[in-house]
Order: C-alpha cells, then sequence, then structure tokens
C-alpha cells in the first residue's frame, strides 16, 4: 500500500478531527499516518518515503498557518524523494476568501520536494475559533475524500 501522512497544526482540535475522518476514509486504499507537527519533525515523515502528503492549514488572522508553512520548508530541506502527491485543507472562524489560502500554495510552489498539488482544497468553516464544524462539513468532508482518491490513484 501506498504510504499517505496527513500532517496538522491544531489547537482546538478542528483540523486533528478532519485528518482523522480523512485517513479514515482513504484507509480502505492506503496506509495512512496522521500527526501533529507538535510531535512529528521532517525526518519522521521521511523515513516513511511517502507517496502523499495532506496538509492541514489553519487559518489565523487572514492567511495560512506560519508554523504548517515553517514545518513543510523543513520537510523540503530533508527529503530525499520528492513526494508524488500533495493535497491541502483548511479550517477556519471566518467569512471565506480565496486570498487566505495563498500562503499555503506559495509555499508549495517553492518547494522541490513536491511533484503534483491537488487543483482542489477543502475548506471548513467552524462556528467560532473552537468549532465545532458548521453544519453540512461532514458532506464536504466525504466529497473531498472522493477527489482525494482519484487525485492520489
Amino acid at each position: 500500500m501506498k504510504k499517505i501522512w496527513i500532517i496538522h497544526n491544531s489547537l482546538h482540535g478542528n483540523s486533528e478531527k478532519i485528518s482523522k475522518q480523512l485517513a479514515e476514509g482513504l484507509k480502505d486504499k492506503y496506509d495512512i499516518s496522521v500527526g501533529s507537527i507538535k510531535n512529528i519533525s521532517p525526518k519522521d515523515i521521511t523515513q516513511d518515503e511517502p507517496y502523499g502528503l495532506i496538509i492541514a492549514v489553519r487559518i489565523i488572522a487572514f492567511c495560512s498557518d506560519k508554523e504548517i508553512r515553517a514545518f513543510v520548508n523543513n520537510l523540503d530541506k530533508v527529503i530525499k524523494k520528492p513526494i508524488s502527491k500533495v493535497a491541502y485543507f483548511s479550517t477556519h472562524a471566518l467569512g471565506w476568501k480565496k486570498f487566505f489560502i495563498k500562503g499555503i500554495k506559495k509555499t508549495l510552489g517553492k518547494i522541490g520536494c513536491v511533484e503534483d498539488i491537488c487543483p482542489e482544497y477543502l475548506e471548513i468553516k467552524m462556528q467560532g475559533a473552537e468549532g465545532p464544524a458548521i453544519e453540512g462539513a461532514d458532506v464536504k468532508v466525504e466529497d473531498f475524500i472522493s477527489i482525494l482518491k482519484d487525485f492520489l490513484k
């Protein structure tokens, strides 16, 4: 089975919960590991030579989480074999604006350890910083799992 890592930097558990939902939906086709960047290092990921990486991006103060972007930049410094497929999703408690996600797009565009970035992403609005997700989020997650299955082939 191809190895997929899902990484998050969850503060209130929202990104972690969605990461686990995605993992559950993909585990029939892939060997999935989910980890917080607080508990894993880029070397932990590179040891597995993953086929794919899914990144949870919190939107903080109207931009992509700087800590997750720094983690991805550090991953680029230690990885030996490029990651074939990369996707991302975001959680936020704001009115959604596409420019919120530009930080992670810019980071992924600059690094050399990524071969293909999923053209679609998932954004989940929370009912406040501490969540939970607004009604309908589970359907969006399920739809994104289908997109990921096609993309990760």
